[in-house]
């Protein structure tokens, strides 16, 4: 069996892409291993894709609005890459959301196994 040599840095970027048009569960569904694991900032850990995306399906749910989402740097280094964003958001109730983050994935065949959050206000 060959080993498949697979571009992170396009990969990154074609994610990236993905979620600054707002099509978020979609890269998800296209860009996640289906045992992904994800550490959210609160110490969350969830595990695989199924769950990964009904938790994503039931935060979007709550969603009204999507303000804008900024992505200010990415890179990319072996299997490891890094994204830096602004989410601004607000919820059906009017509470803003704003979430300045970096999301670092571990990927693994093309496809992000491992994510984890590192989120400030």
């Amino acid at each position: 069996m060959e080993t498949q040599i697979v571009d992170t840095a396009a990969q990154v970027k074609a994610l990236d892409e993905m979620v600054l048009k707002g099509q978020i569960l979609e890269a998800v569904e296209a860009f996640f291993h289906p045992d992904v694991v994800t550490l959210e900032g609160d110490g969350t850990i969830t595990k695989g894709l199924a769950t990964k995306k009904a938790n994503l399906q039931e935060f979007f749910a709550g969603i009204g609005s999507v303000n804008g989402i900024t992505l200010h740097s990415q890179a990319s280094n072996g299997d490891v890459s890094m994204s830096e964003y602004t989410f601004d958001l607000t919820q059906k109730d009017g509470t803003p959301i704003l979430w300045n983050e970096v999301l670092r994935r571990r990927w693994k065949d093309g496809l992000v196994i491992d994510e984890r959050y590192y989120t400030a206000g």
